[in-house]
């Protein structure tokens, strides 16, 4: 990657951010916030197994939500 490359991936991202922020300030604000107190340590591990478990259950519970219904939706045709 050249550092022209670079530069212009980062001023993607910049202009990015700038529309977001425009569009959505205190959504982004929030976003911020919580990136920064993950990536500074707030979070202790056991709270993290306990967040990661939590949504791995609610995303197999809709995974398989959506596989029934659609299994179902299938033999109706």
């Amino acid at each position: 990657m050249e550092f022209s490359d670079v530069e212009r991936q980062a001023d993607e991202v910049a202009s990015f951010l700038r529309q977001e922020v425009q569009a959505a300030p205190y959504r982004t604000l929030g976003l911020a916030l919580a990136a920064g107190y993950v990536l500074g340590g707030g979070l202790t591990p056991g709270l993290v197994r306990v967040l990661v478990m939590n949504g791995g259950r609610a995303m197999a519970g809709s995974v398989l939500a959506a596989a029934f219904r659609g299994a179902f939706d299938q033999r109706r045709i």
